[in-house]
């Protein structure tokens, strides 16, 4: 023990108060308002009384500080000073004076803004999170609530019965507790809470939190029952569905395969007839273009009213301002069942596919379409080829890498000229397309042989891959297992199990949570020879924040082979036609409205 010390001569000088405890009321605090302090000591005998003194700051927030007893003070905050974080330096003030203090140091905020409250998910959930249930609601900052029931009410068309049985609160959750049943067609839950404040006691008064509540509803049949079928959303809002193929016995345009097109209105829930495609076509490929054109390449067809089908080669382009499409130029070879992708300059890489008749061959050729303005003017560019010829895979462009990611899918190698001399099987295989370089690499990464999957990029650039089948004969076994692919390091992981085995499904990402995959429909083979399958009516969600599949809503119909349209614009989306036995005109929606 060292006598000298400024410390042990405060020991001697306290006594019995040997350390002097200061409890703070709250760490945050309004424009000009209060934070009282309580003190085993009684500073009211010192010449200054209790000083406070804020180091790191140009004005000092502290207005007045009031002795409201010997051991209770009230500090006063200057209004003039809105906002700030600010250190109070106790230990050596005090030491100055000999006593020593705890805590040593306090730090305080003025804080004006009330607390910020949203569902944990984004803005939406689906329709089971409600009928679990109960609902979390996260706050920017710790609260200070008394969650009774009285405080929060309910209203919206996705209401119903639905009440409020319980609150739990915690620092920064209101978990409400539900009785009653949810709209079962979804729409806006608009939850009113009263007198949440933060520990500054801010608060709005009330806040009304509306949910968008997700579910899938009937649809508006479509004028044609179709498959194989594509769909996409275009920039002003409208809905496109076109191509595939017709019910049996239905001949359109001197065929089953189809070159109609139709316009679905969210508004007035109707199909309107589009202007024909140039080439009735299915199974094909199409993407949006940057400036808000569709380009559709390939696909099983032939031009309108041309009996025969065959493999095409040609693209077309639809000019949603015009509302015409226009022939572009064909591609070197032609195929179906492969996949195209946008590149960040306006390209369009394709990939893959198949030849349409027996003996099945697998395309490895690679391609990049040069986009312009007139489609007349387009040209198209041979990039090289795959390792592995394959069609029914999965790619997508991972921007921030550089790179479309291109992963497995069915190789079918030809052996001899009768319709069944072809070999097929799933491949593991990652390809890789760069960008920058235009050139083709094969990953040392290796997924589980699967075709007919789909593949998402996440918000840290990696690649989620889930879903598909691992054959087309007796073996065959639904894929449950996901997988994630780092192209940055060029490496893979397992991931969790999807909760069903499915192929020909539907997958959206939905806008409406934070990173939000909901998977439906597809086809789901439950025998251990792979030979009997089902159809599949519950679907399934993926979070990245949670890190987990787990079951959400069922749709409509168990159907599969049908398109899909997502809503990016609103959240959502659609699912068209398909199979249940025949060829299905009708839809479904999965959406708020």
């Amino acid at each position: 023990m060292d006598p000298s010390s400024a410390a042990n001569i405060g020991l001697f000088l306290l006594g019995a108060d040997s350390v002097v405890k200061m409890e703070f009321s709250s760490n945050r605090v309004q424009p000009g308002g209060i934070i009282y302090v309580s003190t085993n000591h009684d500073f009211t005998s010192n010449s200054n009384g209790l000083r406070l003194p804020v180091t790191n700051s140009g004005s000092n927030p502290i207005s007045q500080i009031i002795p409201r007893s010997k051991f209770l003070y009230e500090v006063r905050m200057a209004p003039s000073v809105t906002s700030g974080k600010f250190t109070m330096n106790l230990k050596d003030y005090y030491l100055s004076e000999s006593l020593l203090v705890n805590p040593e140091y306090f730090e305080f905020e003025i804080d004006a803004n009330p607390p910020l409250l949203q569902l944990k998910t984004g803005n939406g959930i689906d329709i089971s999170e409600l009928q679990s249930g109960f609902l979390d609601i996260e706050s920017n900052e710790e609260i200070v609530w008394d969650g009774n029931l009285s405080q929060v009410e309910l209203s919206g068309n996705a209401k119903n019965s639905l009440v409020v049985s319980d609150i739990i609160v915690s620092a920064r959750n209101i978990r409400l507790l539900f009785a009653g049943n949810p709209n079962a067609n979804g729409g806006i839950l608009s939850i009113r809470f009263n007198g949440v404040m933060d520990k500054a006691l801010n608060s709005q008064g009330n806040i009304i939190l509306p949910v968008q509540v997700f579910a899938f509803k009937s649809g508006p049949n479509m004028n044609i029952a179709r498959r194989s079928c594509m769909g996409m959303e275009l920039d002003d809002g409208r809905k496109i569905v076109l191509g595939g193929r017709a019910k049996s016995g239905v001949v359109i345009n001197g065929n089953g395969t189809l070159s109609s097109t139709e316009f679905y209105n969210s508004i007035t829930k109707e199909f309107s007839i589009g202007p024909d495609m140039i080439y009735r076509r299915q199974e094909s490929a199409i993407v949006k273009l940057l400036d808000g054109r569709l380009l559709v390449s390939g696909g099983f067809g032939a031009k309108v009213w041309e009996a025969s089908n065959e493999s095409l080669s040609s693209i077309e382009v639809y000019d949603p301002v015009t509302n015409t499409w226009a022939e572009g130029p064909s591609l070197t070879t032609p195929r179906q069942l492969h996949k195209m992708t946008v590149l960040p300059n306006g390209d369009v890489l394709v990939v893959g596919g198949l030849t349409p008749f027996s003996p099945f061959q697998s395309i490895a050729m690679v391609e990049l379409i040069h986009v312009t303005p007139n489609p007349a003017s387009m040209t198209v560019e041979t990039i090289g080829n795959l390792v592995d010829s394959r069609g029914k895979h999965a790619q997508v462009l991972s921007s921030s890498a550089g790179k479309v990611v291109i992963t497995g899918g069915e190789r079918s190698d030809i052996t001899g000229p009768a319709s069944s001399d072809y070999y097929a099987r799933a491949i593991d295989s990652i390809e890789i397309y760069d960008i920058a370089t235009k050139t083709l690499s094969t990953s040392t990464a290796k997924v589980i042989k699967r075709f007919n999957h789909f593949t998402h990029a996440l918000s840290n650039g990696e690649i989620l891959i889930l879903g598909g089948i691992s054959s087309r004969f007796n073996d065959n076994q639904p894929i449950l297992r996901a997988q994630i692919y780092n192209p940055f390091t060029d490496t893979i992981r397992d991931h969790k199990n999807l909760l069903f085995g499915r192929e020909w499904g539907t997958s959206f990402v939905f806008p409406y949570g934070k990173d939000q995959i909901v998977i439906a429909g597809g086809l789901e083979y439950r025998t251990v020879n792979g030979n009997t399958f089902d159809s599949i009516l519950d679907t399934e969600s993926w979070s990245e924040t949670d890190n987990r599949f787990y079951l959400t809503s069922r749709s409509l119909n168990a159907r599969w082979d049908g398109c899909d349209i997502g809503y990016p614009s609103t959240g959502g989306g659609m699912i068209l036609g398909g199979r249940i036995g025949s060829i299905l005109a009708n839809t479904e929606e999965y959406s708020f409205e």
